[in-house]
């Protein structure tokens, strides 16, 4: 039980596990800024760039996520977060000694299966850390600082290390925090739960759902399953476009590195952190007890990242650009407190982590995967009409997807009160149906 853990205590943790996630996100946001000089020592083609930040990392992450998530609900998640970011950055160390496209899409594959073994087991760690559904929120958008907070540190820091030392030594130096995270959370942070699995109320330990319990809770419930599609293609859109945004500046703005560091990690950090705060504060203060409201919210400003996505793309000059980009990073993040804090409250304690990385699995093969594959190929199939400009347009059509999730996101409110509902009456219920599904579910 939580409630023997002191609030310092309580905080503490969220702040290891925040750092942990953090640590967790710094190549993400590295990596897009050192596309072009990666590109350009290892002689890589805009598909083969495509790949090493999609399909090779996120195939492995996806795949990966379920079992690791399988696990941390079973198991000690001290351990697996331990583990986990202590491999990841063994990985980021790697990149010192690559030399070729085949070796640096081993040293992607080494970082997702670190990263698939994070984030599931940090998110799961946090709802129990963080129950009451009135601080949920608060401390789920402290915990998702960690985006932010990356791109903030890992473009600002790689830019220069990149500068003066080349994209290798960035990517060493960044993962070699990582190490003496992995010892700080192994001793310091206690795993909340009596002994190592999950127990009930009464003590007792709970049958791990099986997954297909799981997916069928994901399929027949009606604000899970449209929270899933909107962050599926969100993911699209944020996945597909996230590689790409150096790269266009480079080309169609002609910024250095040093410049691009500075700038895209004060834009991408503090916007990230503003954008997610926003949406924690406003979920906690003002709709706390409105969760369609939140979900609202969630939607129009999804809904708003496409104007501000093409004036980015579209707008004459570097300074006018970078302007646009701001709002758009804002809007990007305002989703993540309200969305995944419901996601925690949408099932069964003991398939949190599993849920979440199913969900994440979808969202990341899709998302991550195909989206900056998708961009890569047509960039490359519009240059013999359009030159150097022809990623501007491909980014252009890949931002359209936001619209769409938009929509699911405004769906799921329609039907998210009815099913908090449900799962409340099944979590106080003696005898909970096996399934873990309300009686309500699978109508659209």
């Amino acid at each position: 039980m939580t409630t023997r853990f002191t609030g310092s205590y309580r905080r503490y943790v969220l702040a290891c596990l925040t750092l942990v996630y953090t640590l967790n996100n710094l190549d993400g946001s590295l990596i897009v800024l050192l596309v072009q000089p990666i590109k350009s020592d290892l002689a890589l083609s805009d598909t083969e760039v495509g790949f090493v930040t999609g399909i090779a990392f996120a195939l492995f992450y996806a795949a990966l996520g379920v079992p690791m998530a399988r696990w941390a609900d079973a198991g000690n998640r001290v351990t697996i977060v331990a583990v986990s970011i202590g491999l990841w950055g063994l990985s980021m160390m790697l990149n010192l000694v690559v030399s070729d496209f085949s070796q640096l899409v081993v040293t992607r594959i080494v970082a997702a299966i670190g990263e698939a073994g994070c984030m599931s087991t940090t998110y799961s760690l946090v709802g129990d850390y963080y129950k009451k559904s009135a601080e949920r929120p608060r401390a789920m958008s402290i915990y998702l600082l960690a985006g932010p907070l990356a791109s903030l540190i890992s473009l600002i820091s790689g830019g220069w290390l990149s500068g003066f030392y080349g994209w290798r030594m960035a990517f060493f130096v960044l993962g070699a925090p990582a190490v003496p995270a992995a010892l700080l959370v192994k001793f310091t942070v206690v795993e909340p739960r009596a002994g190592t699995q999950a127990v009930d109320a009464h003590g007792s330990i709970k049958k791990l759902p099986s997954i297909s319990a799981v997916l069928e809770t994901l399929w027949k419930q009606r604000s899970l399953r449209r929270l899933t599609v909107a962050l599926v293609l969100l993911y699209s859109t944020a996945g597909g476009l996230g590689p790409w945004y150096a790269a266009f500046l480079m080309r169609s703005h002609g910024m250095q590195m040093e410049e691009l560091g500075v700038a895209m990690g004060l834009i991408f950090g503090v916007g990230g952190v503003a954008g997610i705060l926003i949406g924690g504060h406003v979920a906690t203060r003002w709709f706390a007890d409105n969760e369609r409201a939140q979900l609202s919210l969630s939607a129009i400003m999804t809904a708003c990242i496409v104007p501000c996505f093409a004036l980015f793309l579209l707008l004459p000059n570097k300074a006018l650009s970078l302007a646009a980009l701001v709002p758009e990073v804002v809007l990007f993040s305002v989703f993540f407190g309200p969305t995944f804090s419901l996601l925690q409250r949408l099932v069964a304690d003991e398939m949190r982590a599993t849920t979440f990385a199913i969900v994440m699995f979808l969202a990341n093969l899709v998302g991550t995967g195909v989206g900056p594959q998708i961009v890569g190929i047509v960039s490359d199939l519009l240059k013999p009409a359009l030159g150097a400009e022809s990623l501007r347009y491909a980014m252009l059509m890949m931002s359209i997807v936001a619209l769409l999730s938009a929509y699911y996101f405004w769906s799921a409110g329609r039907t998210i009160l009815s099913d908090l509902q449900g799962v409340a009456s099944l979590a106080s219920s003696a005898s909970a149906p096996k399934s873990l599904v309300p009686s309500h579910a699978g109508r659209p």
